[in-house]
């Protein structure tokens, strides 16, 4: 046994039961299956002990390393490659939660020279206080740090390209009980089902993404700032994650769509804003903007993909008054 492969086997433990090791090998890379919402995913786990940084950033920044001496991260076919740095001790720190932090391994595959992976110190704090936490580097790449239950949401997303809403996320955390104190921890399958749900939707928006070419259907906003949204809410009875029942909307957009203040015509799909915010674009330049950057129509998806109508007229009669202004489709 090595230190990496101790390591490994100690993610595992931590892991809630979603990651099962197949082969243990040097822990550089350790092969295993994720498992998560019904379905696994081959992964070739290459990891390292998250330290202080040594070079005078110790208060605010951390670090994990490649081995000195192993051979480089090389991707595998019909495996994912996924880098993760493990935050369980701190020679300075006080930490709630050991944290993982999620590197892009792809950015390092084929390197042979010593490389580390530089943490911010505030970022592992919060996600181990608050269980989840994000970051884009100055070379634009998304770390994300998180408690260990979580590594099947991390990886999934990461796989399916999909922009997570840290919102749903942290209220998921929240009632599920996981940042509760030992004493009134929440069950482990508790646990695994709240995780189970955010896959889903993490897998559902990527395919809805990738139906509509990563861009916003309402503005045609990319730049990675685009969601896989539900047409009939995924809450609603019935409901169900096909293409079909997903629109790709950027963040404001898709903000309008879930307060109700804009809606979609079922059959040609036309964009209607309510209109009390039509009233209030003759006042305020922003919203005037906000309108006015606005397609007239929905954007379509890859052919085959195309909105199903009956999933716009169930959502409005699931929310009933909320789109009284909007007329009836029936």
């Amino acid at each position: 046994m090595t230190d990496r492969t101790d390591l490994v086997r100690r993610i595992v433990d931590l892991s809630n039961g979603s990651l099962e090791i197949t082969r243990l090998g040097t822990g550089w890379p350790s092969a295993g299956t994720l498992l998560a919402a019904g379905s696994s995913t081959e992964v070739n786990i290459f990891s390292g002990r998250i330290g202080l940084s040594h070079r005078s950033r110790d208060s605010v920044e951390r670090r994990f390393q490649n081995p000195a001496t192993a051979a480089p991260l090389e991707s595998e076919p019909g495996r994912a490659s996924i880098l993760l740095g493990l935050w369980e001790d701190d020679e300075i720190e006080s930490l709630a939660s050991p944290v993982i932090a999620m590197a892009e391994a792809a950015r390092r595959e084929g390197r042979v020279t010593r490389w580390s992976v530089f943490l911010s110190l505030e970022k592992l704090l919060e996600a181990s206080y608050a269980g989840w936490s994000t970051q884009t580097s100055h070379s634009a790449e998304v770390i994300q740090y998180f408690r260990p239950e979580l590594l099947p949401l991390s990886l999934t997303a990461s796989l399916f390209g999909s922009a997570l809403d840290e919102g749903l996320i942290q209220k998921s955390i929240r009632a599920t009980g996981l940042l509760e104190t030992a004493e009134f921890s929440p069950t482990s399958e508790r646990v695994r089902r709240a995780v189970s749900v955010l896959v889903r939707d993490a897998r559902f928006s990527g395919r809805v993404l990738d139906a509509y070419g990563r861009a916003c259907a309402m503005c045609g906003l990319a730049f990675s700032l685009v969601q896989g949204a539900h047409i009939y809410p995924a809450s609603a009875p019935g409901s169900v994650d096909r293409i079909v029942n997903g629109v790709a909307l950027c963040a404001n957009h898709h903000l309008a769509f879930d307060r109700h203040i804009i809606g979609v015509d079922p059959f040609d799909l036309t964009v209607t804003f309510r209109p009390d915010v039509v009233s209030e674009a003759q006042f305020d330049p922003a919203v005037r903007h906000f309108i006015l950057g606005t397609f007239p129509s929905l954007r379509l998806p890859a052919i085959g993909n195309e909105p199903d109508s009956e999933m716009f007229i169930r959502r409005y009669e699931f929310f009933g008054d909320e789109y009284r202004w909007l007329g009836s489709f029936t």
